[in-house]
């Protein structure tokens, strides 16, 4: 199965960089302390490698998960702030 490349910066991200967040945003500092090759270590076998779309990352969605629990959004509610605030999609 094909996996989505991440990590592509928006126009606005790419002009503005830490301008828009104004500094080091929380996000970014559990970003820095948390060593993620871990998580990925431990969530690479729960990927399916059937046909279809290509998959998003399962580290992508681990994080996409934890800032759904630590903000308290609802599924819509979280996939409307991935599309919106730029410390989310930078964490995510």
């Amino acid at each position: 199965m094909a996996v989505k490349r991440t990590g592509q910066l928006s126009l606005a991200e790419a002009f503005l960089g830490d301008k828009l967040s104004g500094g080091s945003s929380p996000l970014d500092r559990l970003s820095g302390l948390v060593k993620w090759y871990r998580f990925e270590k431990l969530l690479t076998p729960l990927r399916d490698g059937g046909p279809g779309r290509a998959a998003w990352p399962p580290l992508v969605l681990f994080k996409a998960l934890l800032l759904q629990s630590l903000y308290g959004l609802s599924d819509r509610e979280l996939e409307e702030a991935l599309g919106d605030r730029l410390s989310f999609r930078r964490f995510a």
